[in-house]
């Protein structure tokens, strides 16, 4: 393994956590909390979509939480005071749920997909009981992938450090690997169920002149920029610098790969407040079948 001094991170990421971190964590917790309220107390309408939204909503809440917990890492210079198996856990939920929530963008554009592509074959495979199905299995599959952190963990009282020493990470290629295929695998559904979906919204616009269709084509297309524009960066840097921990890239490339790599994990977080795209979508498209639904019920009983 190369070596780099991590030392000379912690001024710059003292900085940068104030500048990023703060405003997502208080913006983010406010977006993500009206909308959980809207859907738990307004709309009660617990359909495919609305089950998906809400696990997003939770993975963005939990990946929230673990923010501070990260500033104060950084702030502290590495050392941890707060006991190892909580270091364990909100590293865990920190990079657990930021699988989740692509995991989980990724179900929902298949979803989208199905249902706008596929009407008939959506109602095979679309209902609530199987989404319910497919969040648990997400859930489960990414918080089992962070089992290692608790074993391998070998801080002891005298060294205990939280977001700072992830040496055995780098050294394990498999999991950086299979932290890149996921991602992969998840862009490419992305970007395939958008295109497919926003081609369908044209020739649907073409013939109705639907102003409801321009505006979902362009909330589709906005997140998936936004799903881009979060989690690419973040996965070049991160294969970049796994390349150069291990000596495939020289060792003078190290300390600025790991400044690209903490400034794409920033950029990363910003997502749990973009994601408000996808709410306001679905929260719209329940609240104008809402209206219709009780302005058809009203005009049945007076005619």
């Amino acid at each position: 393994m190369c070596n780099l001094n991590n030392t000379t991170d912690f001024e710059f990421m003292k900085t940068l956590q104030y500048g990023v971190h703060i405003p997502t964590f208080i913006l983010g917790l406010i977006i993500n909390s009206v909308a959980l309220w809207i859907l738990c107390f307004r709309l009660k309408n617990w359909m495919e979509s609305t089950i998906y939204m809400t696990n997003l909503i939770f993975s963005d809440i939990f990946l929230l939480f673990s923010l501070p917990f990260k500033i104060y890492a950084y702030q502290v210079g590495g050392k941890w005071h707060l006991g190892p198996r909580f270091c364990e856990f909100v590293e865990s939920l920190y990079f657990v749920n930021t699988y989740g929530t692509i995991l989980l963008i990724m179900l929902i554009s298949l979803d989208r997909y199905v249902a706008i592509k596929h009407p008939f074959l959506a109602q095979t495979l679309r209902s609530p009981k199987k989404a319910i199905i497919a969040c648990t299995v997400i859930w489960v599959c990414v918080w089992s992938a962070s089992i290692p952190n608790y074993i391998q963990s070998d801080s002891g009282p005298e060294n205990q450090t939280c977001f700072a020493n992830f040496s055995e990470f780098w050294k394990r290629g498999i999991i950086p690997l299979s932290m890149e295929t996921i991602f992969l695998i998840a862009a490419v559904t992305v970007i395939f169920c958008s295109i497919q979906i926003i081609r369908t919204l044209q020739r649907v616009d073409e013939e109705r002149e639907d102003t409801n269709m321009r505006t979902s084509m362009n909330v589709i297309s906005s997140n998936l920029v936004t799903f881009l524009l979060c989690f690419t960066p973040y996965h070049v840097a991160m294969l970049l610098y796994f390349l150069a921990k291990n000596c495939y890239i020289a060792s003078d490339y190290l300390t600025p790969l790991r400044a690209f790599l903490q400034i794409s994990q920033c950029l990363a977080t910003i997502n749990c407040c973009l994601d408000a795209m996808y709410y306001y979508l679905i929260i719209k498209d329940f609240w104008k079948s809402k209206t219709k639904s009780t302005e058809e019920t009203i005009s049945t009983h007076t005619s």
